[in-house]
């Protein structure tokens, strides 16, 4: 793949050279194109990956080129990257005949042998022309004995030769490409930290290194270093979607909304938005209560993927947050159209229903949340607070006996103390909230959004006043 993009005009000979190859094809003539134009044709495939197609030129370019060692090494990579090692095998075979010495031929003849399962033999190969090897070509074999290792699911190895690689060449863009995974499946990432400094040192302008650096803190929990390295990453390459993805979601993941939107919108300038993109940027403004804005986004990533269900989901949460009931209730009912197995669109429709005082429906869809997650117990709770706001408290406190089979904690206690108070059984209420004060104290809040008046009892607020100290 070219590192840029073709201009107009490089576009524009690429498929004019197409078009005259398909004509030929098809006219059924002899095709005899210069060497140049079948190595273009030959990566437009790859490109575009038909690598079936990509064969096809490379048998036409060695009907009039027998002697073009380079046809022969493409024809090999297309026969591995088609998993047809044997026949790789053989071409490379005939690829010795005219360039016995082409180090290429040696490293894809071991990438072959180690798809075939024979580990041995590659890394025997590559230990015979490492110490015969330039910087450039040990490079290579370092990469290539990586991706041994890795087949043989030896990722320590793996990771020592990558290091290796880019011990001797920092610049390495295959071995900075791969060797995140190794760090990630050794958890190395420590080593990870000290070798991209080391990296960044010599070349601070490595995207790939600040990339890498930026996933090891991560990892870390160094998410300040992360988010850092991850600004440096596209700063070096404006146009490196990952590295603003990845640093877009870790601010959004420790809740820094605006950095994480800053990164979206940078994105934006850069690429081609798809709904990926704005339903990211859509809950961001969410998040810093924008709702205006994130509808805009979301409307946005519906019209790019009309089936996306957590779209309509979370359009439905904006108007939820306006009171725009009726407008909620459309869009979390098309939501579970296109994904009925999600507890929280039910519970989201069960509270639309309940503000519009559809009260039948909003029961049936509190329902069939806890029954989807009954270990999930804000589930429970918001049935409850129905059940408590419908006056059928006897019947609350006989759910949460029944949920009690499934999940444990303070919240199921708050819930007990919130029905008994309501049901005037004041002492046994005290002696529960005094458990669920001791078991958690900071969820007693969760006591007064169940039954609010609570929050002007004088004997409650002490209580609470005496867990406090």
């Amino acid at each position: 793949m070219k590192d840029y993009p073709m201009n107009f005009e490089e576009n524009q000979a690429m498929l004019e050279l197409v078009a005259e190859y398909e004509q030929l094809l098809e006219q059924e003539q002899e095709i005899f194109l210069e060497e140049k134009s079948y190595f273009q044709l030959i990566e437009y495939f790859e490109e575009e990956h038909q690598f079936q197609r990509a064969l096809e030129v490379v048998e036409h370019a060695l009907r009039h080129y027998a002697y073009t060692v380079g046809f022969y090494i493409k024809k090999a990579e297309l026969l591995i990257e088609e998993e047809q090692d044997a026949q790789a095998l053989t071409v490379l075979d005939a690829a010795l005949v005219f360039a016995p010495a082409d180090p290429e031929i040696f490293l894809l003849r071991a990438e072959a042998l180690a798809h075939l399962g024979l580990y041995d033999d590659a890394l025997t190969l590559l230990d015979r022309i490492k110490h015969e090897a330039d910087q450039d070509v040990l490079c290579d074999v370092y990469v290539c004995e990586a991706a041994v290792y890795e087949l043989m699911d030896e990722q320590e190895r793996a990771f020592y030769a990558l290091q290796a690689a880019l011990r001797e060449d920092p610049r390495h863009q295959e071995a900075l490409e791969r060797i995140w995974l190794c760090v990630e499946a050794t958890r190395r990432y420590e080593e990870s930290v000290r070798l991209h400094e080391e990296i960044l040192d010599i070349d601070p302008y490595s995207h790939l290194a600040w990339y890498n650096l930026g996933h090891a803190h991560a990892y870390l929990g160094n998410y300040n270093e992360a988010i850092e390295a991850y600004e440096f990453a596209y700063l070096s390459n404006e146009k490196f979607e990952y590295a603003y993805r990845d640093c877009a979601e870790l601010c959004f993941e420790i809740k820094q909304y605006r950095k994480a939107l800053h990164c979206y919108l940078e994105l934006l300038d850069h690429t081609d938005a798809d709904s990926d993109l704005h339903f990211c940027i859509g809950q961001c403004y969410q998040q810093l209560q924008a709702f205006d804005e994130a509808r805009k986004h979301y409307t946005l990533a519906l019209s790019l993927d009309h089936c996306n269900d957590e779209v309509l989901f979370c359009l439905g949460e904006c108007y939820a947050e306006n009171a725009e009931w009726k407008q909620a209730v459309r869009f979390y009912k098309r939501a579970i159209r296109l994904e009925d197995r999600r507890e929280e669109y039910y519970a989201a429709l069960g509270e639309a229903y309940f503000e519009l005082g559809e009260w039948e429906k909003a029961e049936t869809n509190f329902k069939k949340a806890i029954k989807m997650a009954p270990d999930q117990i804000q589930y429970q709770m918001q049935y409850t607070g129905f059940l408590i706001e419908m006056d059928r408290v006897e019947e609350a406190l006989q759910t949460l006996q029944k949920a009690e089979e499934f999940a444990l904690g303070a919240e199921l206690l708050y819930c007990r103390v919130a029905c008994l108070f309501a049901l005037g059984r004041r002492q046994e209420a005290f002696y529960w909230l005094g458990e669920a004060l001791a078991e958690d104290y900071n969820m007693h809040q969760a006591l007064f959004e169940l039954l609010p008046s609570l929050a002007y009892d004088s004997d409650v607020l002490a209580l609470i006043a005496n867990h406090a100290l």
